[in-house]
């Protein structure tokens, strides 16, 4: 396929046909939108996750939703810019979402996730939509997890035991929104190797709201690791179209 199959864009016979025709798959990315310090705009964590996810819908025909974009961000409170639900509230929404795609015929849901702290909350609303919908497969996947190259490449710079607006964020951007980075504005922040035992607001360990060294990013780099992330993500997705729980020899 050459274009990603956008749920908000077709009518709803269309999405009938598509699930009548054997489509029980739809991914939702997730993000966030807050501060991702001088160089970054707000968009950062749900444009990423929507990239990827639609990338990956055009190379395996799985439908995607729009992007949730308010998550689960509270740990940015004293930088301007964020704009977070609760975790409850993040969760109670995700749980309701599950509803309405069961509703519309969808039996495999993946969260394609672009924000860290909301791992936890989407976790416990997949506990609760898989215990009322039996029925549903459900997963929920960070994109910096989709393969370990990833999460090497994501870990790669860090300030106090955390990644945030860092090479790799900023590379995806330079190669997705080059238009929205200021690379004048980065600066690498100390603290690399130290993990403090207490989990401190961002304000705390970080001075304009980063972590690691986003002046080394490059959209070449950026392109690059989409394109892995894609391809990853898409294989997987395959895969999991045909998946049978695993046999158990009984």
């Amino acid at each position: 396929m050459s274009k990603p199959i956008l749920l908000d864009e077709l009518s709803h016979p269309q999405i009938q046909r598509l699930v009548d025709g054997g489509m029980d798959m739809v991914m939702l990315p997730v993000g966030a939108v807050e501060q991702h310090s001088l160089h970054l705009p707000l968009n950062v964590d749900f444009l990423i996750a929507q990239e990827i996810a639609r990338a990956a819908s055009a190379l395996t025909g799985v439908p995607v939703l729009p992007a949730l974009p308010y998550g689960h961000s509270s740990n940015h409170r004293g930088f301007h810019g964020n704009y977070s639900l609760r975790p409850e509230t993040f969760q109670k929404i995700v749980e309701e979402m599950g509803d309405w795609m069961h509703a519309d015929g969808f039996r495999k849901v993946l969260f394609v996730n672009g924000n860290l702290p909301n791992q936890f909350p989407i976790q416990s609303a997949i506990a609760n939509i898989g215990s009322k919908h039996a029925d549903m497969k459900l997963k929920s996947l960070n994109w910096w997890d989709i393969n370990a190259e990833m999460r090497n490449w994501f870990s790669t710079d860090e300030s106090f035991g955390r990644c945030h607006a860092n090479v790799a964020e900023t590379s995806l951007m330079l190669h997705l929104r080059a238009d929205l980075v200021d690379m004048s504005k980065t600066y690498p922040m100390p603290g690399k190797g130290v993990r403090p035992f207490w989990h401190y607001p961002h304000s705390m360990v970080s001075r304009d709201g980063h972590q690691g060294d986003p002046s080394k990013a490059t959209a070449e780099m950026g392109k690059k690791m989409f394109d892995l992330a894609v391809t990853s993500l898409a294989q997987q997705v395959t895969a999991s179209l045909t998946e049978s729980a695993p046999d158990l020899g009984r």
